[in-house]
């Protein structure tokens, strides 16, 4: 090998160590890159957790106070619906009495 074929070879190794050194850089940036990408991807999927518990939590406290009222509206048709009983129990009790009362009398 003379000077020439020396130093093109050398020249070729120095472009390719070159090319080397600036793709080596080309992957460290794009793995920073990758880092804060994820990081952030982490932040935001702790806060869509933190918004889902904090939305899980509301449909939970609406959910018990509709079933709060349904428990309150269904004593109040319990109620009402034992008030209307003991008025018919009354009713037809007094009716019997009535009509033994007439048929006492008219047996007489």
């Amino acid at each position: 090998m003379n000077f020439h074929e020396n130093f093109r070879c050398d020249h070729h190794i120095a472009d390719l160590c070159q090319q080397l050194a600036s793709r080596y850089a080309l992957v460290e940036k794009v793995q920073k890159s990758l880092t804060e990408c994820k990081r952030d991807l982490e932040i935001k999927i702790q806060q869509l957790e933190i918004k889902l518990s904090n939305k899980m939590e509301e449909d939970i406290k609406k959910a018990w106070r509709n079933s709060t009222q349904t428990g309150n509206d269904l004593k109040c048709c319990v109620y009402l619906y034992n008030q209307a009983q003991s008025k018919w129990f009354e009713e037809m009790v007094t009716t019997i009495l009535s009509w033994n009362n007439w048929k006492w009398r008219g047996w007489r």
